[in-house]
């Protein structure tokens, strides 16, 4: 070991189970399944264009209706002295509810059902929520997330998947302003202009259908392509443990696009973006994986500069370097010269439900339910 050679590490896993995000909420005790999501489309942005196809209302925070029109609206909004500006009007509020009396309301270029809520989030900027019906989001969501020729059953599937999610983040985060993204951070929502009618039965097919475990909701994750075997959720993420999550081997993603893949990124690369993430050491000369579960993913690397180490969470890695990237942590990594060149399974972080494997359960012949239960063990499918 070379002298001076010091090893710093981050993103140390909480130790204690208050730290930890929740993965459960029995039904029992949630005052009631949330109708609508809270959608962020835009956050922290200086200006947005709204406008409707027709008459709409305006309405303050505590539901007065500030203004109606029968005309359609056609306006810029942003933060002006003294409250919020639609084109050359001020009105005196930190929030806002657009709400199209017919027909939806369009966001810089996407078409939006159900009410736009404008929110003050600083002295500078706006942002942008969704408050829309739960099946019409999903209808926004299930052809972004899967292909809408896919089996029925597997888009059933999904259909139910991501309900639950949502509903467990709505209720989660029913304090605050919104719940989810419209981006992979929660799930892809693209709004009303990308329905399909395969995807918009799939959703009336299981209206009302979420998935519970041992009579509690909990998130059902989902990713592309699990590469032959799913991960628990806590070995990966700061999460409560629940044992819903369990490793299950699945074939039905092999031989898909995401099953294999490779990566070739030079090592100056790399130090490049973990300096611009607040790393500032130079010089890197090797990365090494480390702390590998039962299924072959990894919780740790490890990156080796000339005189120093730094060690840091497997997932932070991943999307530093960019989930398109490095597709998933079933992955291993060999440096040669001034090259790193990574090759792995699957596509994601390997929790839950498989998309790929559910496709080719589904052209096996399984139902939804059945796929669902695989992915799940012992989840039941309820109405609410």
């Amino acid at each position: 070991m070379l002298a001076g050679f010091v090893i710093f590490f981050f993103h140390v896993t909480p130790a204690f189970s208050e730290t930890l995000l929740p993965t459960s909420f029995p039904l029992s005790q949630a005052e009631e399944i949330p109708k609508f999501v809270k959608v962020a489309l835009l956050i922290d942005v200086p200006t947005v264009h709204v406008s409707t196809e027709g008459p709409y209302q305006i309405g303050g925070r505590d539901g007065s209706v500030l203004k109606q029109s029968e005309e359609p609206l056609q306006a810029q909004v942003q933060l002006q002295s003294g409250g919020i500006g639609i084109n050359d009007q001020v009105l005196p509020e930190k929030s806002l509810t657009l709400k199209p009396i017919r027909g939806s309301i369009q966001v810089e270029k996407r078409k939006y059902y159900g009410e736009i809520q404008i929110l003050k989030t600083s002295e500078q900027t706006i942002t942008v929520i969704n408050r829309i019906d739960i099946e019409e989001y999903l209808k926004g969501v299930l052809p972004l997330e899967v292909h809408p020729n896919w089996p029925i059953e597997s888009l059933k599937a999904h259909a139910v998947a991501s309900r639950t999610l949502a509903l467990f983040k709505a209720i989660e985060k029913k304090d605050q302003d919104f719940a989810l993204r419209d981006t992979i951070y929660s799930q892809v929502y693209g709004g009303a202009l990308f329905h399909k009618p395969s995807t918009d039965l799939a959703v009336e097919a299981t209206q009302s259908e979420i998935l519970t475990f041992r009579g509690s909701i909990f998130p059902s994750y989902f990713h592309a392509a699990c590469g032959g075997i799913t991960e628990k959720a806590d070995r990966i993420w700061p999460l409560q443990p629940n044992e819903v999550f369990k490793s299950v081997r699945c074939l039905f993603c092999k031989g898909t696009k995401h099953w294999k893949w490779n990566l070739e990124i030079p090592l100056a690369e790399v130090e490049a973006i973990m300096q611009k993430r607040g790393f500032p050491a130079k010089d890197l000369k090797n990365i090494v994986f480390l702390n590998r579960t039962t299924t072959g993913r990894i919780s740790k690397v490890k990156l080796e500069y000339q005189r120093s180490a730094v060690a840091i969470s497997a997932s932070d890695f991943r999307a530093f370097l960019g989930y398109d990237r490095l597709r998933s942590l079933k992955a291993s990594v060999k440096v040669k010269g001034k090259i790193a060149y990574f090759s792995g399974y699957g596509w994601g972080h390997g929790i839950g439900f498989c998309q790929w494997g559910a496709k080719g359960q589904a052209e096996a012949g399984r139902n939804y339910r059945e796929i669902l239960e695989f992915y799940f063990p012992e989840s039941e499918v309820k109405k609410v």
